[in-house]
């Protein structure tokens, strides 16, 4: 059978991602395959769920997600089903002299025996996931050092450019995990695996490092590591470029300096910081805000020449906006953005070569409307860590302010492949996307994230948009629904269930959304949603020119957000567009 003509049938985009594919039989009749083969092809990343509630679990997949396995690994099985039926043309005698020679020569150490036989083979060559380092100590309450070390490894060896290497939100359901290394890998689509333990006692840490290789299984390094907790960050360093030394990697001048370069921390200061961390990745509510801030705070007091101190705490104001949670109650979005440039502007004077700095400093150049120093800053936050999933989404998040749809998308699977576990990083690659005109892969990026956590709202805020963007009020409502019955005072769900219920020709039940949204206080930008799906300019635009004198995040996106639609039309938003120095909106479909 030719691979080649077997693609799955093209369809217009479904925004309700279509019905599922409910059975092996309705999975193998979209790809035109035999059952065999495509129970096979789950080995290969096929994507196959399935109902672990009913008695006996049932399979199912998504047109949406096929697709994009297809696409992005059509190749790799062209090759694999051409070489499976090449071997079925010989005997298997040929095949073992075949495999004989080649060992005998000593060619498989590049991997050709494993292409010659069809064998499955690394999606990247240079790949690494590292698993969470297990806690030695009897005192659970010490995971965080555990995590934090972890987390740190990941970061050194993001320095190294030709590495791809997964971010740390996606290896943290692996803690604890029964599955085998190879399963691992194979999810995570990486060729190796470090994985290791920690052990703090007083003064003293002790680190393992366990390097493997996925298929075939096989160790390639191992090594303890015991020190002063004042030379973390040297023996941070240490592994890096030992990983980098055992799967032949060159490192080039540049990064063997990066990962040479470090200074005695304050055992203190880093144990802050680690905790600083561990609330900063917690839900981002008030009480875990302030506690992160605490805790970076805390670690600056100890150790002032400590930059990813600065550089987490200048990030941690950048997420929340300050607004009350940071800031004097009610500072607002200028005071907060203020301070964060403070502390970014810190932790760059005392290590330029920070990615996390960078990006920090991206973000508050963009807030400034800066537009080129943003993408300046975005650009050298990736070059430092080309693994640095966050800083590929956010620059991601910022190409698509400026109208460039298809280098957004790009960035933002790049992010998914780097970081494929995590809700932020599907929602917001599932936006680039829509905005590329790629609808069916930002459902499946959608899906992905709410299977992740069910209750991440920021999904069900960017499917709403697209939903109203698309004339599909009633969808985008339920959805809305679903978000404020977790979050029934957030006034970003308000704001744009207000929207909703108002183009849906619901008008006194926006209104009261609207009191509710006056209630709150606070919510400047999502009231100009509100008044923009009541038809209300003059209340939209009085709300829009607060929004832009308080310097609103939500104002980058001013030319690509579609519950901003029913305002385009009016001058005084090419009046705010040029004011804000966004390019001129472009036509409505490629906002949508």
């Amino acid at each position: 059978m030719d691979l080649g003509k077997a693609q799955p049938p093209s369809k217009p985009a479904d925004l309700s991602a279509s019905a599922p594919l409910d059975s092996w039989k309705e999975i193998a009749s979209y790809l035109k395959r035999d059952e065999r083969t495509v129970r096979r092809w789950e080995k290969e990343g096929l994507p196959i769920h399935r109902h672990m509630h009913k008695k006996r679990a049932t399979v199912y997949a998504y047109k949406s997600e096929i697709d994009i396995w297809w696409r992005n690994g059509r190749s790799r099985l062209e090759s694999a089903e051409a070489a499976a039926a090449g071997r079925r043309r010989f005997t298997w005698l040929f095949t073992g002299l075949l495999a004989a020679t080649v060992v005998g020569l000593g060619l498989n150490a590049s991997g050709l025996l494993d292409r010659l036989l069809g064998r499955p083979i690394a999606v990247e060559l240079n790949s690494i996931a590292v698993l969470p380092l297990r806690n030695l100590s009897a005192d659970r309450e010490q995971d965080y050092f555990a995590e934090g070390m972890t987390e740190a490894l990941i970061t050194q060896l993001g320095k190294i450019g030709t590495l791809h290497v997964i971010s740390h939100q996606s290896v943290l359901g692996y803690r604890g995990a029964t599955k085998s290394l190879p399963e691992i890998a194979e999810e995570l689509k990486v060729s190796k695996i470090l994985e290791g333990t920690v052990l703090r006692s007083g003064d003293r840490v002790r680190v393992t490092a366990n390097l493997v290789q996925a298929t075939p299984e096989r160790h390639l390094w191992a090594e303890s590591f015991e020190f002063d907790r004042r030379d973390i960050l040297a023996v941070q360093g240490q592994v890096a470029r030992e990983v980098a030394s055992h799967i032949r990697i060159r490192l080039t001048p540049q990064e063997r300096g990066r990962l040479a370069a470090s200074r005695p921390v304050d055992p203190e200061a880093y144990e802050a910081y680690l905790l600083g961390r561990a609330y900063f990745y917690k839900a981002r509510t008030p009480i875990n805000s302030k506690r992160a801030k605490e805790y970076f705070e805390k670690a600056i007091a100890k150790d002032p020449g400590y930059a990813p101190a600065y550089a987490s705490i200048a990030e941690l104001y950048i997420w929340t906006g300050g607004a009350g949670t940071l800031t004097r109650e009610r500072a607002g979005y200028r005071e907060a953005h203020f301070q964060a440039r403070e502390w970014t502007e810190k932790a760059l004077k005392l290590d330029d070569t920070l990615a996390e700095a960078h990006n920090a400093l991206a973000m508050v150049k963009q807030a400034e409307w800066d537009w080129d120093g943003a993408e300046r800053a975005y650009r050298r936050a990736i070059e430092l860590n080309q693994s640095y999933s966050v800083a590929r989404a956010s620059y991601a998040m910022h190409l698509y302010a400026l109208q460039r749809f298809d280098e957004a998308a790009a960035q933002a699977r790049r992010a998914q492949q780097l970081d494929p576990a995590s809700p932020f990083i599907n929602t917001w690659a599932a936006a680039a996307y829509f905005f590329a005109q790629r609808t069916e892969e930002g459902m499946a990026s959608l899906q992905k994230a709410l299977e992740l956590e069910p209750n991440y709202y920021d999904a069900s805020i960017v499917l709403a948009r697209t939903y109203v963007a698309k004339g599909m009020y009633q969808q985008a409502i339920s959805e809305l629904h679903k978000a404020l019955s977790l979050h029934a005072r957030d006034a970003g769900v308000l704001g744009a269930l207000a929207h909703a219920h108002a183009r849906a020709g619901d008008r006194e039940k926006a209104l009261q959304l609207v009191d509710r949204l006056n209630q709150t206080g606070g919510a400047t930008f999502v009231m100009v949603w509100a008044y923009a799906g009541l038809g209300d300019k003059e209340q939209a635009f009085a709300w829009l020119e607060r929004s832009y004198e308080e310097r609103r995040q939500r104002m980058v996106w001013l030319n690509v957000d579609p519950l901003l639609e029913p305002l385009r039309s009016d001058p005084r938003f090419a009046d705010l567009v040029r004011r804000v120095g966004l390019p001129s909106p472009a036509p409505a479909i490629a906002r949508q």
